[in-house]
Order: C-alpha cells, then sequence, then structure tokens
C-alpha cells in the first residue's frame, strides 16, 4: 500500500467568502438581538467583549497545552469561556450539562490527588451532565463533548489555553469534591489558564483521503486488536508513523525500563573497537537507539525501520547521525557487515511468520564473528497477568493502551523464550549469553501505577512493593521469571 502524500503541517484556512470576519455574528431579521432577553435561557451576549477572530484560525491554530503559568485566570475571561459551552449542540436541545469551574488552589490540589493532570492549571472546569438524560448513543457524552470543543475554541480566541482530562481519577469522587448532585455524571474536567508556552506546529494529521469516504467505506481500518497476526505489515507501518511523527505521549521509558537495558548491555555488550557497524532493528520511536548511541559510543550506528520518514526520524536522534535502511527496500542492510545486530522489544510487534523471516534476515547481517542481540518481554513473566489486571480494574481502559504496552508500540504479544531460542537455532544462532530481570514488579513501578489511588490504597501497594522485592534474589528466578529478557546469540 502506497504511502499517501503528507498533510500541510499548517492548513490554509477556507476561501474568504467563507470564512467568518470574527466578532459576533449578525443575527437574522426578526430574531432576538444579542443582548436580548429571549425569555428562557441565557441568550444573551457573552459576559465581556469577544475579540474579532478568524473561525479557521482559531480551529487550526488550538493546542492542547500542558503547562500553564501560575497566574490566576479573571473570573471573567472564565465566564466567557463557559459561555461559549452553553452554545453547542445538545441532544433534544436538553442543555442538560452543569459547568463548575474550580479556581480555589486547595480544592485543585485536592483533584490533583485523584489525577496528577488537574494539578497543572490554575482553574479547573469540571463538565458533568444529567446521569439519565439521553443515554441512548451515548448522547449525554456527545452533549457534553460538544461544549467542552466549544469552550477549547473560545480559550484559544481569548489568549488561553485548555487541555482536555479524560483520565480524572474516580469520577464520583471529583463529583463529590465539587458539590455535584448524585444525578450529575462527570464526563470530563478542562484544564484551563495562560499557557507557559505554546507548541507552534501541531501534530501531522492522517492525511484526509485515509480518513474520509463517500456513501460507502472503501478503507482498510487500522485494527483494534493487540493480536499481531490481526496485522498487516503495511498497516502496522501506518499506524507506528503516525505515532511516532505525532509524538508520543504513552511511550517515554520508565526508570526501571532504562535500568533493565543498562544492566543488560553492562552484561552482555562489550566496549567496541572503533568504527565497528551497529545495526539496530525496527527501533520505532528511536528511544532506545539514542540510548544505545549514549552508551556505546564506539559503534557506527545504522537503523532499519518500516518507512522512510520513521528511519529519517530515528537517525536524526543517534549522535553522529545513524545511516537509515528501510525494511523490504531493494538496497537493504549489506550481508555479514555487522558486528552487532540488535532487536529490541519490537519481535513482540511481529506475527509469526514475520518474526521468522526477520530473524532469519538479521543471521545474515551479522557477521562472521558478531552477534545478534534481541530484548524481548518474556510470557512466563508476571507481565501479562498484570495488563489483565490493569484492563479489569487497575488503569486506564481502551485499545490504546493495549496497543501502547511499554516499551513497545502497536499490537503486542509475549514471548515464550523457548520458541525463541528454538527459533534462532534454526538459522544457525546460538545462545552465547543471556540476562533476565524483574522477575517481580519493582517498588517504584508500583508506586508509579498506584499514582492515582486512595491514600491507603497507596500504602498497601507499598507495603506490597516492599514484600515482592525480597523476591526478586531468589536462585533462577530472575533467568526463568523475569519480565525483561536479554539473548545474546552468534553464529553457529
Amino acid at each position: 500500500m502506497s504511502e499517501p502524500a503528507e498533510p500541510r503541517e499548517e492548513p490554509t484556512p477556507g476561501p474568504e467568502r467563507n470564512r467568518a470576519q470574527g466578532g459576533i455574528p449578525e443575527v437574522p431579521e426578526g430574531s432576538p438581538q444579542l443582548g436580548e432577553s429571549a425569555g428562557d435561557a441565557d441568550e444573551g451576549a457573552p459576559p465581556g467583549p469577544t475579540p474579532a477572530f478568524d473561525f479557521w484560525n482559531a480551529l487550526y491554530s488550538r493546542r492542547s497545552i500542558r503547562k500553564f503559568k501560575p497566574e490566576p485566570v479573571p473570573r471573567e475571561l472564565v465566564s466567557q469561556v463557559l459561555h461559549a459551552g452553553i452554545w453547542a449542540p445538545s441532544s433534544c436541545n436538553y442543555q442538560m450539562w452543569d459547568f463548575v469551574a474550580v479556581d480555589d488552589a486547595a480544592l485543585n490540589a485536592q483533584l490533583a490527588q485523584l489525577s496528577t493532570q488537574m494539578g497543572n492549571a490554575p482553574v479547573n472546569i469540571v463538565v458533568a451532565y444529567g446521569r439519565d438524560f439521553s443515554e441512548e448513543a451515548w448522547a449525554n457524552i456527545q452533549s457534553a463533548s460538544a461544549a467542552i470543543q466549544n469552550m477549547s475554541l473560545a480559550a484559544q480566541v481569548l489568549g488561553l489555553g485548555t487541555f482536555w482530562i479524560t483520565q480524572t481519577g474516580d469520577r464520583e469522587k471529583v463529583r463529590e469534591l465539587v458539590g455535584l448532585p448524585e444525578d450529575r455524571l462527570v464526563v470530563a474536567v478542562l484544564a484551563l489558564g495562560w499557557p507557559k508556552f505554546a507548541p507552534r506546529k501541531g501534530p501531522k494529521r492522517r492525511p484526509l483521503a485515509q480518513v474520509s469516504h463517500w456513501n460507502h467505506y472503501a478503507g482498510r481500518p487500522i485494527p483494534s486488536s493487540p493480536r499481531p497476526q490481526d496485522w498487516a505489515s503495511d498497516l502496522l507501518a501506518i499506524y507506528q508513523r503516525a505515532r511516532v511523527l505525532n509524538g508520543l505521549r504513552h511511550n517515554k521509558p520508565r526508570a526501571w525500563e532504562v535500568r533493565a537495558l543498562a544492566e543488560a548491555l553492562e552484561s552482555l555488550v562489550p566496549r567496541p573497537g572503533e568504527g565497528a557497524r551497529w545495526l539496530d532493528v525496527l527501533p520505532c520511536t528511536g528511544i532506545v537507539t539514542e540510548r544505545l548511541a549514549r552508551e556505546r559510543p564506539g559503534y557506527r550506528f545504522e537503523i532499519l525501520e518500516r518507512t522512510r520518514e520513521v528511519a529519517d526520524f530515528v537517525a536524526a536522534r543517534t549522535n553522529p547521525r545513524a545511516r537509515a535502511h528501510v525494511l523490504g527496500a531493494a538496497e537493504g542492510p549489506e550481508q555479514g557487515a555487522f558486528a552487532i545486530v540488535s532487536c529490541l522489544f519490537r519481535l513482540e510487534n511481529c506475527a509469526q511468520s514475520e518474526r521468522e523471516e526477520l530473524l532469519a534476515s538479521m543471521a545474515r547481517w551479522v557477521a562472521p564473528q558478531g552477534r545478534v542481540l534481541i530484548g524481548f518481554v518474556n510470557a512466563n513473566s508476571f507481565h501479562d497477568f498484570s495488563e489483565w489486571l490493569r484492563s479489569r480494574r487497575a488503569g486506564p481502559r481502551g485499545v490504546e493502551y493495549v496497543l501502547a504496552p511499554d516499551p513497545s508500540i502497536g499490537p503486542f504479544q509475549t514471548l515464550d523464550p523457548r520458541a525463541l531460542e528454538a527459533l534462532a537455532r534454526e538459522n544457525e544462532l546460538v545462545v552465547e549469553a543471556r540476562y533476565g530481570c524483574q522477575a517481580v514488579p519493582p517498588r517504584e513501578e508500583i508506586e508509579f501505577r498506584a499514582r492515582n489511588f486512595s491514600a491507603r490504597s497507596k500504602r498497601i501497594a507499598r507495603a506490597f512493593g516492599w514484600c515482592l522485592e525480597k523476591l526478586e534474589w531468589l536462585p533462577g528466578l530472575r533467568s526463568r521469571r523475569g519480565r525483561f529478557q536479554f539473548l545474546l546469540l552468534k553464529r553457529a
């Protein structure tokens, strides 16, 4: 499947005749004028001046703001933002929304205990809707969401920034903290404040040709499945390209993952002779490749990726810049040319057939005296159980979290070490050394996963982590049950 043309980063507004010229639009003759009462809800003018602003400019320049200045936002401006919310469409025009603007620092600190995302802005607008109104087809959620979008655009026009928070922690506790009655459903929270800095460029958008259809669907959807066998390789390439080039927020390596890699390198990979070549296969984000280049500076790094754009992105992360190759291209990596060929936490993305083909290729690329370094998540570890537990109770839900298990991106299936070693032997690669670690969740990981728990639950989690830590050093446990496994292979 050919790659679609790259969309422009800063879309140009439509033709002049199609643009609103900013300010309050003219009201048709015979309709209630702005500032006049229509007899029902507040249909008057906004509570403050409305700066002239081109609609398309507001649409294309709005950004999600994650860091805000500590300065308070005048309530007059907050009211203007809220006023934009009430002009959103709602199911059956019921307008059963409520907006609680929290600008009290102490109350916001309590909200931040439920979700750290609510601790960044001077104002948190809790958006709620009547729990039993318009439940069919989630119309209540749709109505509240329309109001949030209106408020986000209004904030942009007023020079403010917003961040749409869906991970609010315990929604019922949010409701109780701000005094909403039980029949109100907390849908989301909109953080509001003065941007500390605003990104000039927005994330790249999926091309319109990929997502738009006329009359009948005519595309190939990105699978909503974590199973590698359900993904065609070209769809995986499209998905990973979009995730990498749009900026990743779920896949920054955590301290315990970085530590596992550092320990494995120290145990398995010697310091190089000057100029030895290292090929890193499917590095995707390039975060691990960048660290490899820092930890082993004597090697000349090259990378192999699924698309040219991702390959160039990763190559630019190393110093000096790595040479980039594209998987399946006519001119690929030279056979027998590399002192080390590595594939770290990417075989879990691959269907069995692609995994077999990839390992066979790595065996050809490595030099006769070279080594193949494989890092993977162990199917015999606690990982699968913890992911099941997270999906059931202890974490955010949605396929996006299944498709982004740390430290991978995309479909994911833990690997059986014995099956992987058997596949290596089929390609005349034998295990020279192995390293396993983290047979139990590290205390710092438990602390991180429990960051939005109640104080009591956090104490229980910390005690549990302390007890588990003592089991880590039982003889043979790390090599058999360690979550992170590394194999150093050599040509037979």
